[in-house]
Formats: C-alpha cells, structure tokens, sequence
C-alpha cells in the first residue's frame, strides 16, 4: 500500500470500519510512500492505527503545520490531519466512480441507515461487502425494469453458489427455493430480506436449507435422511 485511500480498501477487506482507522503522522516516515509500514509490501491492514507521511502529497499544507521543530498542539494537529486524510481518502475513492457506482454506494449506505428500516438494516449487514454490492445492483435494476422475480433469481444464484429455485406447475405464483446451506437463524433473516425485497407480496415461497425435496427420477434428490416432504 502506498497512499491512505488504499488503506480504506484494505479495511474493508480486513472486516475494519473505516471509522476506527486513525492516521496520525510518523515520526520517521519513508520519503517515498504516503503510507509508513514496516514492510512495504504489505497488503492486508491488521491494525487501525496507520502510520503516513503529512508531506508526500501535502507537503504545501502540512510543510509549516507538521515541521520537525514544532512540538505544540500535537494532540490537535494530529486529529486534524487524521480528519484532513480520511476526507481525501474517500474523495480518491469517489473520484474513480461512474455514475452506477455512485448509486450502489448511496443504495448500501441508505440500506445500513435504516432508511429501508431497521429489519431491513439488521439483515443486510449480515452479507459480506461483496454480497451488499450485488444486492444493491440488484435493487437498482428493480427500480429500473419492475421484474422482481427474474432479478431474485439471479440474485439468489450469484450469493448461494448451490441454490437452486423452482416455479410452481400447478400456481405461478409460487416458488420453491433450495438454499443449500444449513439453517440458521442468520441464515433465515437473509433469505427472509432477499424475498421480501425482491418479490411479490402475493409470491408464496417455500424455502429449503441444506436438504432438498425428493424429485422423482433425480437420484441425488432421493436419498434417506437427506430429504424434505412437500
């Protein structure tokens, strides 16, 4: 890593939120990162307290305020740089994105603010980041186009890599959902927000965990002990 907004990424992958990061200014730093680690190599973030080097990019700013010879207000000066770079990082975030990028972000965070309410924030932050972005590009598309049902499908298939979701022959209206995980109480809040986000209220689903209902002439959906009557 060599500049802060790199630092903001690996936080995220290091399941650390970017409000507990605090940058504050090395005593020693390299003259040639933004960033001060003992190994320059390093890719994952395991502490919240970064090392950086005030003068790599801000030396005009920082040059007089951050001055080796300068010893008062450390506490202060030190909050307002970490203040300062957290606001730059997000800003070299922000300035790769597009347009839809723009949206997904604002999706998430209006998602984990409640804004959708407080059932709805509680089980979207039990996906990881990755999922939260699929499920706000999925949302996005439901503004978009209205067709809840198609968009669920491929939603649940791109988050549970063994689910499997069935139509009902004898009712349009309902669907049989094969999560392929064991049940949990976690487990039942996300697949519970994924249906009541994405379908019909009027959709009746019956969902399976980790056992599959038996199809008849599917060998692998008849085995004993392994699966649900419907």
């Amino acid at each position: 890593m060599n500049y802060v907004w790199e630092v903001l990424l690996a936080a995220g992958e290091s399941g650390i939120e970017e409000e507990e990061l605090r940058f504050y200014p090395e005593r020693e730093p390299s003259p040639y990162v933004e960033v001060s680690f003992a190994e320059m190599n390093t890719i994952d973030l395991e502490n919240a307290e970064v090392g950086v080097n005030p003068l790599y990019r801000f030396g005009d700013i920082f040059s007089e305020v951050f001055s080796p010879d300068l010893h008062a207000y450390e506490k202060t000066r030190t909050l307002f740089l970490d203040v300062l770079l957290h606001y730059m990082a997000r800003t070299d975030l922000l300035s790769g994105m597009h347009r839809q990028e723009y949206y997904l972000w604002f999706l998430r965070e209006d998602l984990l603010n409640k804004v959708y309410g407080e059932r709805a924030a509680q089980a979207f932050s039990l996906f990881d980041k990755a999922g939260q972005r699929r499920i706000a590009a999925a949302l996005l598309s439901l503004y978009r186009s209205g067709h809840g049902k198609v968009i669920f499908r491929k939603l649940v298939t791109e988050l549970y890599e063994n689910t499997i979701v069935y139509e009902g022959r004898d009712r349009a209206e309902a669907l049989y959902l094969y999560v392929g995980k064991r049940e949990t109480e976690e487990e039942r809040k996300r697949v519970g927000f994924l249906i009541d986000t994405f379908l019909p209220v009027n959709e009746e689903v019956v969902v399976f965990y980790d056992n599959h209902f038996g199809i008849l002439d599917m060998e692998e959906t008849m085995i004993l002990d392994r699966i649900m009557l419907i």
